[in-house]
């Protein structure tokens, strides 16, 4: 058609009697041609149109059959749930991401992941930056809604840069439309005021509580936790804590930063029903008059770690001579240089029988100060030391060394020792006979005369300083006494001193 349409052109050209007659003709051809082209492309879209039809309709056919259609909804939500939590350890705001993500794959998924509360129970990471818009309020309040009727972590943060221009009371206003659902809460806030919000009896499912802020003055307007009936942890970084409206005497594990050593041992006096503790604060500059403070016994306290403030000049005596504390299993104490007091410190050690694992961490304390621990620990089981420099020598690896003609044996049941950067002021010689004392094997207990009236060791390890290389700057006797030991079972590595 369009090569008879140009030979019609050129003959026509050649017959016209004028260019001006030829020009005429071919407008009209164009006009004619570009109609063709119109209405073509017309009948193409149409075309197309139908294509795409059929094309939607064979889409959701294949949908309608696809595999993941005849599933159950139950059996989706577990492979909803699934995807969630597949990577543990993936940040919180991912998760929350990826739920997102599935409620917009398609209509199916968007309605059995809205009518799924489980899904939506994440922690949500509220750090606002500026006060928060209605807009953003809303979509945390139907976040919120859509975890009902499960119990939910929540957290704000409002971090120190922020706090002068950062209005947190919207927010909290928001969670606390569904404080009775609360299981955790995690707050950092300038002033507590925001917290008076939470109405009074509505933390009926609350477990967990951290809280940070430096305010002083606040603390009794936020009396809705003091009926969190099923509180039983806290993790308070604040001043003046003690103060705080709380149900102390329900609670069985805290950890306070407080810069008061006195606040937190008015903290832990409260707590009757004490199971884990962890205290840091700084030394009491003076010493505190104690002598009117009756004595405090926690039954069941089994752990407590107080680290003291490094570098500060101070006494920390007062922590713990009025305390008794008859389960202590564990006791790890952060010192900071601090003069020890041997006497204070055995007397709360006779009054706290039964700890099996004691650690000191950047201590002075001397020979002299831990024979004297020592002799009053008879359940101890694992001794470990940190950067007490000067608290090893030979007098010590003696104590420890068993005799039969001893009567009376000191810390009988150590098994472990973990010495790290505690120098080298002892002698190899000591060393192998204090481990020799306490080692046997099962094959021996045999030929012994009578029963040890000791434990043996079970594991030792001794890194005198900076020297990672085992066995290091040791003579060769020792280290062969070191192969021989290992030979047989024990666990035992020593380090030289660089």
């Amino acid at each position: 058609m369009q090569t008879e349409q140009a030979l019609d052109v050129a003959t026509l050209y050649t017959q016209l009697p004028s260019a001006g007659a030829f020009e005429t003709h071919a407008k009209a051809l164009i006009d004619i041609a570009e109609a063709n082209i119109t209405r073509i492309e017309s009948q193409i879209r149409d075309l197309e149109r139908l294509r795409d039809r059929e094309r939607g309709i064979v889409a959701h056919l294949r949908m309608a059959i696809a595999p993941i259609k005849k599933l159950p909804a139950e059996l989706l939500v577990e492979i909803f749930l699934l995807v969630r939590d597949s990577y543990p350890d993936l940040p919180e705001k991912n998760r929350i991401r990826r739920t997102q993500e599935l409620s917009h794959v398609c209509a199916f998924w968007r309605s059995v992941a809205l009518t799924t509360p489980q899904l939506w129970t994440d922690k949500l990471w509220n750090t606002p930056k500026t006060t928060p818009t209605a807009s953003s309020l809303a979509g945390i309040q139907q976040w919120l809604d859509r975890s009902a009727p499960f119990h939910i972590p929540v957290y704000f943060c409002i971090e120190q840069l922020f706090w002068g221009t950062v209005d947190a009371q919207p927010l909290v206003d928001t969670l606390a439309t569904v404080a009775r659902r609360w299981k955790t809460a995690d707050f950092t806030v300038f002033s507590l005021d925001v917290l008076s919000a939470i109405p009074v009896g509505s933390l009926q499912s609350l477990e967990e509580l951290d809280l940070c802020s430096p305010d002083m003055e606040s603390h009794s307007k936020v009396p809705a936790f003091l009926t969190a009936e099923h509180l039983h942890s806290i993790c308070l970084d604040t001043v003046r804590t003690s103060k705080f409206l709380l149900p102390w005497s329900q609670l069985s594990y805290i950890t306070i930063t407080d810069p008061d050593p006195m606040e937190c041992l008015e903290v832990l006096v409260q707590c009757a029903t004490l199971e884990h503790a962890v205290f840091c604060t700084e030394l009491w500059k003076h010493p505190p008059d104690m002598s009117q403070r009756p004595m405090t016994t926690l039954n069941r306290l089994s752990f407590i770690t107080v680290e003291f403030d490094d570098g500060a000049q101070g006494i920390y005596a007062p922590f713990i001579t009025r305390l008794a504390l008859p389960s202590l299993n564990t006791l790890d104490l952060v010192p900071s240089d601090s003069p020890w007091p041997s006497t204070e410190f055995s007397q709360f050690l006779l009054r706290s029988p039964n700890i099996e694992c004691l650690a000191i961490t950047r201590s002075i304390l001397d020979p002299n100060n831990l024979l004297a621990a020592l002799r009053h620990a008879p359940s101890l089981i694992t001794l470990e030391l940190y950067s007490c420099s000067e608290c090893i020598d030979d007098s010590i690896l003696v104590a420890l060394q068993y005799s039969l003609s001893d009567t009376i044996h000191i810390a009988p049941k150590l098994q472990c020792l973990r010495w790290t950067y505690t120098g080298n002021n002892f002698s190899e010689e000591a060393l192998d006979a204090m481990i020799q004392s306490r080692w046997w094997t099962d094959a021996q207990i045999p030929s012994l005369t009578s029963l040890p009236q000791v434990s043996r060791w079970s594991s030792i390890m001794i890194r005198c300083g900076e020297v990672d290389e085992l066995d290091s700057e040791f003579s060769s006797w020792f280290a062969g006494k070191l192969e021989e030991y290992r030979s047989q079972g024990l666990d035992v590595q020593v380090h030289g001193y660089s």
